[in-house]
């Protein structure tokens, strides 16, 4: 794959990221941009949670849905070992893959392929997981149904394009987010939009906007961010701009602020929209549901040790990361086991996916750009 193919994917995946409506579209279109460029038959492209790398939500392309395969496709991620676990791309240097390479040419030692995949008459599976510089924000899964195996180039392309899928994604949430805010989010948490003209000067404001920015200027005055920001998103929008269109400002309180900037009009050709949508959030880590401490009386040890082993991490690496000896990891896994009632690391992730990922899924809950869900849009919560 050349430099100049992968940049035009990475730009027009941009654009893409800058004029679709929410995640759907987004994904939609970054689909219309890379099939042909790879040449797949059939793509999931899912959302996951970055605290536990599980599957917050997925549009299937290519075939309808078929929620007992899907089912089946979840058993096998998350109970068997196999190669191309996504939370093994998560954390490797390269965070795409394809089953043919993986396997030697011999798809066969791939337990899904050999439980599923065969049966469906899939000739090859590339993989990729989506991550910024810190998180993971989604996946796809991509099929092909005949004809030659996906290439070491097609590899390349999605490992070179996973960061600003990334973004693309989590920047869709926060438009998701903002444009169905939940009922009752404290003013610490929630975003806020503001609107900025073609001059980058701000016409409209949400309160929780206006909230934030009090917390990085004087009254009445606007940081040149939001005017760098608003112009790097007219560029990214048109095609010419070839990095996110995001600034990060420290607030008077100690903490960070994110902008994140969105043209709010299509465009025709290269003219430059009139106004620019700004998304302004608190800088915060994604951070392990509190539903799954209420659920399981977690301690904060016991719920941190719990991100890591979803994450894949063995117990050498959780040790080691937490300045603890294997033998508390132990002590704290064997305590988690019997609290959430499994008998295996293999059965927590699938319990914690079956039990509390997938029903809030079903009901139609949004992805959050935080972790988890957006509060209030799916089923109601145990308190």
């Amino acid at each position: 794959m050349s430099e100049s193919s992968i940049e035009r994917a990475r730009r027009a995946i941009l654009r893409a990221s800058h004029r679709a409506t929410g995640l759907a579209e987004f994904r939609a279109a970054v689909d219309a941009v890379l099939r042909p460029a790879v040449g797949w038959d059939v793509a999931a492209w899912s959302t996951t949670d970055p605290a536990t790398l599980l599957f917050t939500s997925c549009v299937l392309i290519g075939m309808p849905e078929d929620h007992a395969l899907e089912q089946q496709l979840f058993d096998l991620e998350f109970r068997t070992d196999d190669v191309n676990h996504m939370r093994d791309l998560a954390r490797a240097r390269t965070p795409a893959a394809s089953l043919h390479a993986a396997t030697g040419g011999d798809l066969a030692a791939s337990a899904r392929w050999r439980e599923l995949l065969s049966g469906l008459g899939v000739t090859d599976e590339l993989r990729a997981a989506f991550r910024d510089r810190e998180d993971c924000w989604g996946t796809v899964v991509a099929y092909r149904f005949g004809g030659a195996p996906f290439t070491p180039s097609d590899v390349e392309l999605l490992a070179a394009l996973a960061p600003t899928i990334a973004d693309g994604l989590r920047r869709c949430m926060l438009r998701d987010a903002v444009a169905a805010p939940p009922p009752a989010v404290p003013a610490s948490e929630a975003p806020g939009v503001l609107i900025a003209d073609a001059q980058g000067a701000v016409v409209e404001t949400t309160a929780q906007a206006a909230y934030w920015l009090a917390q990085i200027t004087d009254p009445g005055t606007v940081p040149s961010s939001v005017r760098s920001v608003a112009a790097a998103a007219r560029a990214a929008a048109a095609g010419h701009g070839d990095l996110p269109a995001q600034a990060r400002l420290p607030r008077r309180d100690g903490g960070w602020l994110l902008l994140h900037g969105s043209t709010t009009t299509p465009l025709t050709g290269d003219a430059a929209p009139d106004r620019v949508a700004i998304v302004v959030e608190p800088a915060r880590q994604a951070h392990l549901a509190d539903v799954m401490v209420r659920a399981y009386a977690l301690t904060p040890r016991e719920r941190e040790i719990t991100g890591l082993v979803l994450r894949g991490l063995s117990t050498a690496q959780i040790a080691e990361l937490l300045h603890i000896t294997p033998y508390t990891v132990q002590d704290h896994l064997k305590s988690i086991l019997a609290k959430a009632d499994v008998s295996s690391r293999r059965d927590l992730v699938a319990e914690l996916f079956g039990r509390h990922y997938a029903p809030e899924t079903r009901a139609g809950a949004l992805p959050s750009p935080y972790g988890w869900y957006a509060p209030g849009t799916g089923t109601p919560q145990p308190r």
